[in-house]
């Protein structure tokens, strides 16, 4: 981790995907280097958007592409039909995107913004396992709570709908992220809060599902709560 680092007096703690922990230039080689784990992400996610193209949270018989991520997709009724790929898909499907829309939010907002200003400071370890962390703790947490839910509320809505559809892409990841890095912020509280007005904006006017604002927000909650046990010790 690297300590000397003035980012900690500003609010947001962001730095210039070009640049180093105190937005100073850097060179070509230190730039893969310092930032080795979001190049690698990047480079993953996209080529598999460049192989297979996108998935699909529903459509997994229209061509053998949307079959394949649709099995290495995340589904909740997983945990208790298939265990085994329960926990397999859990490594799998941070790699996989929707849509444009979808791989572009994680891109460009989640790798450039957060996960890389997060890496050059904390570096490429630390950031790595808490965006793969995510995968480990607020998915399988979501994948119990609703087949629980579902056990006592079966016609439930709200719980049947979890179990429509798969869930993917790099967006817990990055916010498990974007919350350990308000760690290093003046004002943490400001940028915890961001997340919950964003999600409610996505809830009130974009009409997201509250499933994944739910996962986003404890997402955030919990990478800050990894990252200050980390800074405290």
């Amino acid at each position: 981790m690297n300590q000397n680092n003035p980012q900690k007096e500003r609010i947001f703690p962001f730095v210039w995907p070009w640049k180093g922990a105190s937005n100073e230039q850097i060179s070509f080689g230190q730039l893969i280097r310092l930032k080795s784990f979001s190049i690698l992400y990047l480079v993953i996610i996209w080529t598999i958007i460049g192989v297979l193209g996108f998935a699909s949270t529903r459509n997994c018989e229209g061509t053998w592409q949307l079959a394949l991520q649709c099995e290495y997709a995340f589904w909740v009724k997983n945990l208790t039909e298939a265990p085994w790929v329960f926990i397999r898909n859990m490594f799998t499907t941070l790699f996989l995107h929707n849509g444009l829309d979808h791989i572009l939010f994680v891109s460009v907002l989640g790798v450039l913004v957060f996960v890389q200003s997060h890496e050059v400071i904390f570096g490429s370890k630390v950031t790595g396992l808490i965006f793969l962390s995510a995968y480990l703790t607020v998915a399988p947490f979501f994948g119990v709570f609703y087949n629980v839910g579902l056990h006592f509320f079966p016609d439930s809505e709200f719980m049947l709908f979890a179990f429509e559809r798969n869930w993917m892409g790099g967006s817990i990841g990055m916010f498990q992220v974007y919350g350990a890095l308000a760690t290093r912020s003046r004002k943490p509280w400001i940028m915890l809060s961001m997340p919950v007005l964003f999600e409610i904006f996505n809830l009130t006017v974009l009409g997201i599902d509250l499933h994944i604002s739910l996962m986003h927000v404890m997402a955030t909650g919990l990478g800050f709560l990894i990252s200050y046990w980390f800074v405290k010790r």
